[in-house]
């Protein structure tokens, strides 16, 4: 019967805590002490008041509606001083400019092999045409493909590059994997954040890049990679882009957020 016990008073040690705070002095004893007696005064002299202008039987009545009264002037004061704490979204939408650093999150291939050209992609449907659709947007200017890979995708990377290779034999572009040393998650939070983390601090290292200079494109992979890609962009100066699934077009994100002075 000893540890129910032992459960028993962790559980009311911790609502005492969560109640009055982890140290409770003296000081703070007297001052809740005189805080209860005045709150309870204030009934009593209430109804003291009433009592003096009011009938006896409407005394109940009035005093529900005041009480009614206060809690709803409560709520709205709070309530305003809540929204005033939340920070202010705004998502500029709009065609991305072109990069010269695009990132991508690399998708199983699916018919992949079977494309040769755009045409190809009118009667071959697979999860590549979304990375083909955003490379072919940025280019002339693209220079670099950083393609972050999961753990199951990584084995497909050769077959990305060739993939690449042949829909822009013309174009001269650097083709980087991200994770083939490693096994990233795509359902893991904090491993993506850190693999895209990691990604932009090799651009800005290794290309001398600036975060303006940079797009990170969330259509491929899983929702969560798409939540976690969009929400590293917060960072000022940073853009996200998401290819139609539907009419291919490309379509860049600016998500800013500030709060109200």
């Amino acid at each position: 019967m000893r540890p129910r016990l032992a459960f028993s008073e962790r559980k009311f040690k911790s609502a005492f805590s969560s109640t009055l705070g982890k140290f409770l002095s003296w000081q703070t004893f007297i001052i809740l002490t005189v805080f209860a007696v005045a709150i309870s005064w204030i009934p009593d002299g209430l109804y003291s008041i009433l009592s003096q202008f009011v009938p006896q039987k409407y005394i109940p009545y009035i005093q529900v509606g005041i009480g009614f009264g206060i809690l709803i002037v409560l709520f709205l004061i709070g309530n305003h001083f809540v929204k005033k704490q939340l920070p202010n979204l705004e998502i500029y939408s709009e065609e991305p400019q072109k990069r010269k650093n695009l990132i991508l999150f690399l998708s199983p291939p699916g018919n992949a092999s079977k494309i040769n050209s755009f045409e190809d992609f009118k009667n071959i449907r697979t999860p590549w045409q979304m990375p083909a659709t955003a490379i072919k947007y940025h280019l002339p200017k693209l220079e670099n493909i950083f393609v972050i890979l999961s753990s199951e995708s990584k084995k497909h990377f050769q077959e990305f590059e060739s993939f690449v290779r042949r829909l822009f034999p013309d174009q001269n572009l650097n083709i980087i994997p991200i994770g083939l040393d490693r096994d990233i998650n795509f359902e893991n939070m904090e491993e993506l954040k850190d693999v895209i983390e990691y990604t932009y601090s090799i651009i800005k290292r290794d290309f001398k890049a600036k975060d303006k200079e940079i797009i990170i494109d969330i259509t491929g992979g899983q929702k969560l990679v798409s939540i976690i890609g969009a929400m590293q962009t917060l960072i000022k100066d940073r853009e996200f882009e998401y290819v139609s699934t539907s009419d291919y077009t490309v379509k860049s994100f600016d998500v800013r957020y500030y709060e109200e002075d």
